[in-house]
């Protein structure tokens, strides 16, 4: 028994490890991480460029016809102004007419300031002062109509035709300065274009933060200094509107601007 128990100590003595549990040690290698970039955010739309949205018919025959209504007075001012609504053939809007009435008839609009009355012209056939067509905007970039000198979509009174070319593509999706507001940006394109027909030009923005005047060009911008660069295109825009830096708060109306 001696002479075993001394035989069993030698062996684990020169085996030490092999009567250990194994041991796992140390720091995990390091794994090589391809690196993720960094999401940027999109960057913002040009404030001139049409929002995206529904489809728009791209050109109509370049000829109008009058959508028939009632002859009506709306406003109580001594300044009469007849209207006819017209719409270009090959363009469907059905609620294009009623659409215009009811904003010029807003107290909110020019007849809010009790000077000018509308009159929409029941007859086909009449002569009025003012044409408001719905017009697609291949047909309004003509050079003899509204012209793409700025290259983008937008809304115009010609004076030689009393007419006034409300573009279909904005009238369907309306401008980035709107963000959404459809009606709202309907609303501003008449009131704006009709104050053109009352002989009032182009403004800028008064104040930082102010709500824009219905005669500043909204469609494109709220931006003093982006409206005046973009004007550069046009001979003689640019003086309109100084590039103070001053940016509005968008605003249809002409009476109640809050």
């Amino acid at each position: 028994m001696l002479v075993f128990a001394v035989a069993l100590a030698l062996a684990l003595l020169l085996t030490p490890r092999a009567a250990e549990p194994r041991r796992v040690s140390g720091v995990a290698s390091a794994q090589a991480v391809t690196p993720v970039p960094a999401a940027h955010p999109a960057p913002p739309p040009e404030p001139a460029a049409l929002p995206d949205g529904v489809p728009v018919t791209e050109s109509g025959a370049g000829t109008w016809h009058v959508i028939p209504g009632p002859g009506r007075d709306i406003g109580t001012g001594d300044r009469v102004l007849t209207y006819t609504v017209e719409v270009e053939d090959g363009v469907d809007v059905p609620s294009f007419a009623d659409d215009v009435d009811a904003i010029l008839a807003d107290p909110r609009g020019w007849t809010g300031l009790g000077e000018v009355t509308f009159r929409r012209l029941a007859d086909p056939g009449a002569e009025p002062a003012v044409r408001i067509s719905l017009t697609s905007p291949g047909t309004a970039r003509r050079p003899d109509l509204c012209g793409f000198t700025i290259p983008f979509d937008s809304s115009c009174r010609l004076t030689r035709d009393h007419r006034i070319v409300l573009n279909l593509a904005r009238w369907l999706r309306g401008a980035h300065s709107y963000d959404g507001d459809l009606a709202g940006y309907r609303a501003y394109a008449v009131n704006h274009e009709m104050g053109h027909a009352l002989g009032l030009g182009h403004v800028g923005c008064p104040a930082p933060g102010a709500p824009a005047p219905v005669m500043m060009q909204q469609t494109f911008g709220l931006s003093n200094t982006y409206l005046a660069n973009l004007n550069r295109a046009e001979p003689g825009a640019a003086a309109n509107v100084r590039p103070d830096g001053a940016v509005c708060r968008a605003n249809p109306w002409v009476t109640d601007p809050h």
